[in-house]
């Protein structure tokens, strides 16, 4: 999948956490959200 441009709308998701409890994009509808990701520690991203 190309990289989204700002201003984009990004595709649905869901992820898990760490409190077992999935985040997923559409519960953030109607809000504004920035959504980054970021390489994991050590993994070389």
């Amino acid at each position: 999948m190309p990289a989204l441009q700002p201003g984009t709308q990004a595709p649905e998701f869901a992820l898990a956490s760490h409190l077992d409890k999935p985040y997923a994009l559409a519960s953030f509808k109607g809000s504004k959200t920035v959504v980054t990701f970021l390489p994991f520690a050590f993994t070389g991203g």
